[in-house]
């Protein structure tokens, strides 16, 4: 009955346009991607056969916008959003091409916040009331706050992006996260925008896994940023209730439930790193998601695995709202460090083999 008042015919129409868009630009965009090599080539690292065109993210772009254009009305924070997610997209598509920086990426990433900040005048102001003795406020010191945690999960995304299906789907798990929060606080905000971009993902998810073709397609650097940049920023607006902060649809808190797996994974990955003397952006095999296949699973396995992780962290995030929302924040750092005892004992150095691995040409 609710699905029912959410999803209007004017949603449904929209949702329509986002899925035929996105599954005609990668019927478009594979021949162009090819012809300017815009294409992922294996290596030592990656194990893929064939060159393979890096067009998901400019898929589910052209979705989401043609039906924006088709069915909305482009308010400022829509605008915005669209303009600073754009230049994330052709920054990703850059290095997809030629590879640039560590470092230029960042400071691109950095630049489209701040035109996100100063537009829209939204940033994470509250981190609500983590320790059960009142509302934490950041004042100003919001602003790099905000920055840096955009920043984190743009590339937490990027990073989590090393099996088929596997960045796209942790964004689906991400947006079901949030309907289950909104369904804690009752306010739906942001519901037809979500779907919107959940549909746009299905045709690159569906053809990534060669469900319905054999000719795979990637998200490339492109996709996983663009994806992890509007993520962040409909997750800073439910947490923050836009810039009067009075319409919050969930509470910052439950903004790290809704991305649990990838956030955590990073965060230990680049400890591992650092400990190891690597640069934190520099690729090995110790992520996860490469745990998990040297302990014998196959890739669509790994899959499966992290995704039922992931959803079991978003209930085990929404049953603390419901029950004991004060002890969120202490059951999210629990879970940290039992996933930190986990590593531990597989291994916390990033080994020489990963290390060779990612070295290999």
């Amino acid at each position: 009955m609710l699905i029912d008042m959410l999803v209007t015919t004017e949603l449904w129409q929209a949702n329509l346009i986002a899925l035929v868009s996105a599954f005609l630009a990668i019927k478009v965009l594979r021949p162009i991607a090819i012809y300017f090599n815009l294409v992922d080539i294996p290596t030592g690292r990656k194990q893929h056969v064939g060159n393979i065109p890096l067009i998901g993210g400019l898929s589910v772009y052209v979705g989401i916008l043609v039906a924006i254009l088709a069915a909305y009305p482009i308010h400022d924070k829509l605008f915005y959003l669209l303009v600073s997610a754009s230049l994330i997209l052709v920054a990703g598509l850059v290095d997809d091409l030629k590879q640039l920086g560590v470092w230029v990426r960042i400071l691109i990433q950095a630049i489209a916040c701040l035109i996100m900040i100063k537009g829209t005048g939204i940033y994470v102001e509250s981190l609500g009331d983590l320790l059960g003795m009142g509302e934490i406020h950041l004042g100003q010191w919001g602003i790099p706050f905000t920055v840096f945690g955009v920043i984190g999960l743009v590339n937490a995304t990027n990073m989590s992006d090393g099996i088929d299906g596997l960045a796209g789907s942790l964004v689906l798990v991400a947006i079901l996260g949030v309907f289950v929060f909104e369904s804690v606080s009752g306010n739906y905000r942001l519901f037809d925008f979500l779907l919107l971009m959940a549909v746009a993902l299905v045709p690159y998810l569906l053809t990534n896994l060669a469900i319905i073709s054999k000719r795979k397609i990637f998200l490339g650097d492109a996709g996983s940023m663009f994806l992890g940049f509007i993520l962040a920023w409909v997750l800073i607006e439910l947490s923050q209730g836009g810039p009067s902060g009075l319409d919050k649809a969930m509470e910052p808190i439950s903004v790290l439930w809704c991305v649990a797996l990838p956030v955590i994974d990073t965060f230990i990955v680049i400890i591992k790193r650092l400990k190891a003397g690597r640069s934190p952006f520099h690729p090995d095999r110790s992520h996860f998601h490469h745990m998990l296949q040297d302990l014998g699973l196959g890739p669509r396995k790994t899959l499966l695995v992290m995704l039922i992780i992931s959803l079991l962290l978003v209930a085990l995030g929404g049953l603390m709202q419901l029950i004991w929302p004060a002890a969120s924040a202490s059951v999210f750092v629990l879970v940290t460090l039992g996933y930190i005892y986990w590593v531990k004992r597989r291994g916390w150095s990033v080994t020489a083999k990963n290390l060779k691995q990612a070295d290999a040409p």
